[in-house]
């Protein structure tokens, strides 16, 4: 049997609302996952992506992974992929290859990577291609009809990627369908999903782990489902049996609402509860209501919540508001929208691909598939009139 160690979407350096506390939170999470790595005896570790929040982390970021190799004291082979986080720009250097001697970076530069390692006389086969954006979709796809040729008759064959596919994930934000993923392998240890997902797929099964921490308020629900943490994979006689590792640290984050009427009352008994956090909780603070006093709204949370709560974040719904309709889901595509105002196909994939990294207030990432794309079409000349536009 061969045990593996599966995480993504560790995000260090990430600061949740600026704040302090919660870039030490990301570091304690990732000082957690190695103590259990240790304590479940994995053979090799796979990280799928998103390890840095940014190409170019912070000296406290650089510092936290350090610590974790140095707990691992290279007792397990560790094997990653960029995400579209820690991707550099072209010709730059991802932030991993300050540890190349303690970390194995696959399919830099959009280029399918594989290597064969023997573990307790058992070959195991790892294969990877760092992360495409959208609009190198077909480039992904041939990538992965490549490794699809592979001869994976060993014990254990792993695909790594860091891809959201359409089958998990809204049509026009993924960079993959599941029918372009080759079906050969054991296991598929997928990124970029920052929710747990397991699913069968040709001779094996595909999982996404998700986020180690709470990375945005959307995903509170699914924490407090299934919990936070990594995926520890074993696998024998080509079987992958995946088993929930969930973290202990994990800041708790909370999403109420409060009748404005009642704000005082329901407020006390929600600041009652709290008394069972071991931190202090991030809180997502919804006031709904008719004629509402948003200042004296503020105050009252402000004086209720302040030292008890890391923070607060309020939002304030009048009762008219809330009646407004709804749009139904896949009543409004963006995708097909941004298509016919752009008439392009690649142009309106630029436009989506940039949209995705604003709706999270990534504007240095827009700017970056914005630039690549550029370099892409100036060196191709297939820059026309209407691009020029």
């Amino acid at each position: 049997m061969v045990r593996i160690a599966h995480l993504a979407d560790t995000h260090l350096g990430h600061r949740q609302y600026n704040l302090e506390e919660r870039e030490k939170d990301i570091y304690d999470v990732l000082e957690e996952i190695g103590e259990k790595i240790i304590e479940e005896h994995a053979d090799i570790v796979i990280h799928s992506g998103d390890l840095f929040d940014s190409p170019r982390p912070t000296t406290q970021a650089y510092y936290a992974f350090k610590k974790l190799l140095r707990k691992l004291d290279g007792k397990v082979k560790l094997f990653a992929v960029l995400g579209d986080h820690d991707k550099p720009k072209i010709r730059g250097m991802p932030p991993h290859m300050l540890f190349e001697d303690q970390i194995q970076v696959l399919g830099v530069g959009g280029t399918a990577d594989h290597q064969s390692i023997m573990v307790d006389g058992k070959e195991i086969l790892v294969a990877g291609i760092s992360n495409l954006s959208q609009m190198y979709r077909a480039v992904l796809a041939e990538e992965l009809r490549k490794l699809g040729s592979l001869k994976t008759k060993c014990h254990c064959s792993v695909l790594v990627l860091h891809e959201a596919i359409d089958q998990f994930f809204i049509e026009e934000a993924c960079e993959l369908a599941l029918t372009d993923v080759p079906k050969n392998f054991n296991y598929y240890a997928m990124g970029h999903l920052h929710s747990r997902i397991k699913a069968s797929h040709g001779q094996g099964e595909l999982a996404y782990p998700g986020s180690s921490e709470i990375i945005r308020s959307d995903e509170i629900a699914e924490w407090k489902k299934k919990g936070k943490g990594f995926y520890i994979v074993d696998v024998d006689k080509e079987e992958a049996k995946i088993t929930n590792v969930n973290l202990e640290c994990i800041r708790p984050q909370m999403d109420i609402t409060l009748n404005y009427a009642h704000l005082k009352e329901e407020l006390e008994k929600f600041v009652g509860s709290l008394t069972v956090c071991q931190k202090a909780p991030v809180v997502q603070v919804g006031v709904e209501g008719k004629d509402i006093d948003r200042q004296a709204v503020h105050q009252t949370l402000s004086e209720a919540l302040t030292g008890k709560v890391l923070t607060f974040r309020p939002t304030v719904a009048e009762e008219s508001e809330m009646r407004l309709p709804e749009l139904k889901p896949g009543s409004f595509n963006v995708s097909q929208v941004l298509t016919d105002y752009f008439k392009k196909k690649e142009v309106a994939e630029l436009a989506n691909e940039m949209l995705k990294h604003l709706r999270q207030g990534d504007t240095v990432g827009a700017k970056d598939v914005a630039d690549e794309y550029f370099r892409k079409v100036s060196k191709t000349g297939n820059l026309d009139d209407t691009e020029q536009d």
